[in-house]
């Protein structure tokens, strides 16, 4: 079986995808009114046109709301969002889905109990996905205060189950101040907390910084360090984990077209790589969609394959959870392997 034709029964996991908490809710508010939900093909075609490929159209990625979320921010609205993020993931053949959520949503009153409402809606349909919650921590330097006073509520959400926290600063393409991010990542990683970073997406600025980090296993994006033997290095010798995504990359224009993107090289190098959609309901990408670009990137079976199973040791979840779906890869590959 070669690897397009064993996308259908590859378990897939994301560990890297973004709330998009409008753009979700206007596709639940779409469907209830009777109308067309916003027009993200023609935002890409315009964006395009205006803007060049590269950091100043990736700066653009947050640049529309269709709908007004604080006019829906009731429960019901809260887990129906999510619920559609981790269906469309579910179809698309994910077993696990991690969300990053911005802004105060993870210290919401009951959020893990309404993600978990939301979760078991979908495994009621689809029982092999697990999904979890990780929370933005977004240039915790411009005010210490407000960062730590953001800090504590994470660290309360933890003992709810809250699974990780993701690092975003500026500047994004030229090395930042890592200090205020080593103090709070001290912090998350003493509670138990997953530790990932957005790094390397425009330049090789911030890999290295960015695996110094306290408590850190994975790096969102990462793949300019395909151009530097020793940021390879680093990579492989501190067992850290590439959450890649094709279709964000291509977009964007961060790197070369997605037929010359470094996935390969990556892979070659010894370092795990995963796939992810980042934000797939603007980019119109699912996790089957990244699986299958990979795949004509030239990755194997066996390779697409390994993106799971590095995604699943990876995964800021329990062991528990991790072994169950270890179990059910390797059944699945090995019926993969017995099909004609």
């Amino acid at each position: 079986m070669d690897a397009l034709e064993s996308l259908a029964g590859l378990p897939k996991a994301d560990l890297h995808v973004h709330q998009e908490a409008t753009r979700y809710l206007d596709l639940i508010l779409a469907e209830r009114e009777g109308r067309e939900p916003y027009d993200w093909a023609g935002w890409r075609e315009r964006l395009a046109a205006e803007i060049p490929p590269g950091k100043e159209r990736l700066q653009r990625i947050g640049s529309v709301q269709p709908v007004p979320l604080d006019e829906y921010d009731d429960d019901e609205f809260f887990v129906a969002r999510f619920a559609a993020l981790m269906r469309d993931h579910a179809a698309a053949g994910a077993c696990y889905v991690e969300i990053r959520c911005g802004g105060e949503v993870v210290t919401r009153e009951a959020f893990m109990s309404l993600f978990r409402r939301a979760e078991a809606q979908v495994r009621a349909e689809y029982p092999l996905l697990r999904a979890e919650a990780l929370a933005i921590v977004i240039n915790p330097g411009q005010n210490p205060a407000t960062a730590d006073a953001f800090a504590d509520g994470c660290i309360r959400a933890a003992g709810e189950g809250l699974a990780g926290i993701d690092f975003l600063y500026a500047p994004y393409d030229a090395e930042a101040d890592w200090t205020p991010m080593y103090r709070l990542a001290g912090r998350f990683a003493e509670a138990g907390l997953g530790i990932t970073a957005h790094a390397g997406e425009v330049s090789t600025a911030n890999i290295a910084a960015a695996v110094r980090m306290p408590g850190l296993t994975r790096i969102g994006h990462g793949v300019h360090a395909a151009a530097d033997p020793a940021l390879l290095e680093l990579l492989r010798e501190n067992g850290v984990t590439l959450e890649c995504a094709l279709t964000c990359n291509e977009y964007f224009g961060v790197l070369p077209e997605t037929e010359r993107h470094p996935l390969a090289r990556l892979v070659e190098a010894g370092v795990a790589v995963t796939l992810a959609t980042d934000n797939p309901v603007q980019l119109s990408t699912t996790i089957e969609q990244e699986y299958a670009g990979a795949a004509a990137l030239g990755m194997s079976a066996e390779q697409l394959a390994g993106f799971t199973r590095n995604a699943i040791r990876a995964a800021f979840t329990s062991e528990e959870r991790k072994s169950a779906m270890l179990s059910e890869l390797d059944s699945a590959c090995s019926a993969m392997t017995r099909e004609p």
